[in-house]
């Protein structure tokens, strides 16, 4: 656990009495005062009946006669039920289905980082980096359910007694969500948004890395990536021109370097930088062992050809195992390569069910080397996977050797092993924090195992860190795709292989 920031005392604007014709209660929660108004409608402080303090935000507008929305948002709330982290305003309740949709988070005592720097000025340099690893693990825990947040900004991290608090969960988008507003604007805040959200492209994983590095900037100066005199100019400049930050102090340029990139294949994973900061997981281990969460069919993997992406690391402080307490941290150093297994392109996958291609070409897992006993035609892919019982090797630098053996009914059989056990770059692996695996339909339908489909069979998920290099034999549950035609697995490099479901 790392130290939150130093408390700033600045004066947070009290809650606002309630109005006549606002309402009393929403759902289970008594309604103490307004805290603000937005784009979507306004956000209530309640009370819960045991005493707890929530964040109520009720949806308004022309949004509630549009069907869509009401779906999407449905959807969404169902995802961020997913999201637990305690740099998070984390959800409580919802119900999208009232008449006026409402949800509630957790609410957070504190000054907005809007507010503090406007009340005195930029953040230390100790502080801007438990900032930065602090919304950096909140956005981490999103992309691992499939969310994408798309308006990080300091009106957007409250910084609470426990550290900063990333909120306003309600404009998260998921995978297949929409990219504009009703309005034709892009979701977010135009001096937030990478480059191709700006343009009005999907927002993914990528443009909150970018916001990230906009966060981090305007923590340590004050000052603003771009500016304009009206949201539209913003908005030119940020898809046309390159952000400037010559004012920045010297120990975030490189970090600032790593993400600000305008191509977001060229930017680093949450992962990556997490791990740069030495930020422990809950349980206590390195984000060495909680790799992203890729969706099958990214990449090929013998002829994959390694990118080379940036990596943003402390350097100087060799301390790499320091928290991010410590006082002594080295300058951001950026560099290319690593041994570690991540994404060919450096970014956090959005997960949950895959998108189809929207280029229409077929992309497999990972071509890995192919064992004697397959059959020639087989390859693999998605098309013609192996066979039940062939074990391969998911890429040629991966350490994990897999097989699927047996499929019952939806209940699939794998012998797993990592020969690269006790190493500095695996260590003592958990399978499931490496691994994912996937069902495919034979509709062409995928969808990634979670530990909500376990069932007392189940050994995948329970399974520990792995001691040594013997193989290993677990079961998981698959998802309900309706009739099954393969079972995919994969490591944190996007590549793997497919395993017919029958024999």
């Amino acid at each position: 656990m790392h130290d939150p920031p130093a408390q700033r005392t600045v004066p947070v604007p009290e809650p606002a009495a309630l109005r006549p014709g606002e309402p009393r209660t929403i759902g289970p929660f008594r309604v103490r005062s307004r805290l603000g108004s937005g784009g979507m409608g306004d956000v209530y402080l309640g009370t819960a009946r045991r005493g707890q303090q929530v964040a109520i935000k009720l949806i308004r507008g022309a949004q509630l006669d549009d069907d869509e929305f009401r779906a999407r948002f449905r959807r969404e709330v169902r995802a961020a039920a997913k999201v637990r982290s305690r740099f998070i305003a984390n959800l409580i309740d919802a119900d999208p289905d009232a008449e006026l949709p409402w949800l509630a988070t957790e609410y957070v005592p504190g000054p907005t980082l809007a507010q503090a720097l406007a009340a005195q000025g930029p953040l230390s340099e100790a502080d801007v980096l438990r900032l930065v690893a602090g919304v950096a693990e909140a956005l981490h825990e999103m992309h691992r359910v499939g969310l994408v947040h798309r308006d990080v900004k300091p009106a957007n991290v409250i910084l609470g007694p426990d550290g900063p608090r990333l909120i306003d969960l309600g404009v998260v988008a998921t995978v297949d969500a929409t990219r504009l507003t009703l309005t034709g604007q892009p979701v977010g805040t135009p001096v937030y948004m990478a480059p191709e959200q700006a343009s009005g492209s999907r927002a993914t994983s990528a443009a909150d890395v970018w916001a990230l590095g906009a966060l981090a900037y305007y923590a340590a100066t004050g000052n603003r990536l771009f500016d304009g005199d009206h949201p539209a100019v913003v908005l030119y400049r940020v898809s046309s021109e390159e952000p400037t930050y010559g004012d920045c102090p010297a120990y975030l340029r490189p970090f600032l370097d790593a993400c600000l990139v305008r191509d977001p294949a060229g930017r680093p994973s949450l992962d990556t930088i997490l791990r740069s900061l030495g930020v422990p997981d809950p349980a206590g281990t390195t984000l060495l062992t909680r790799p992203p969460s890729p969706p099958p069919g990214v990449a090929r993997g013998a002829r994959r050809r390694r990118r080379r992406s940036p990596l943003v690391v402390l350097g100087a402080v060799a301390a790499a195992t320091a928290l991010l307490g410590a006082a002594a941290f080295g300058a951001w150093t950026v560099l290319t390569g690593g041994d570690e297994e991540r994404n060919a392109v450096g970014q956090t996958q959005v997960t949950g069910t895959p998108a189809p291609q929207e280029s229409g070409e077929t992309t497999q897992p990972g071509a890995g080397p192919v064992t004697d006993q397959a059959d020639a035609d087989e390859d693999g892919s998605q098309g013609s996977p192996w066979a039940l019982g062939t074990e391969q090797r998911l890429a040629d630098d991966s350490c994990w050797l897999v097989s699927v053996d047996q499929v019952q009914g939806r209940l699939a059989t794998l012998t797993l092993s990592c020969d690269q056990v006790g190493t500095t770059t695996y260590r003592y692996p958990t399978p499931n924090r490496w691994l994912r695996v996937y069902a495919i339909g034979q509709d062409g339908t995928v969808e990634r195992t979670e530990p909500a489909d376990a069932t007392a069979q189940d050994t995948f998920w329970t399974l520990g860190n792995l001691a040594d290099r013997a193989p290993v034999t677990t079961t998981v549950t698959l998802p309900d795709v309706g009739p099954l035609a393969a079972v995919a697995v994969q490591n944190t490099d996007s590549v793997g292989w497919y395993w017919a479901a029958a024999p």
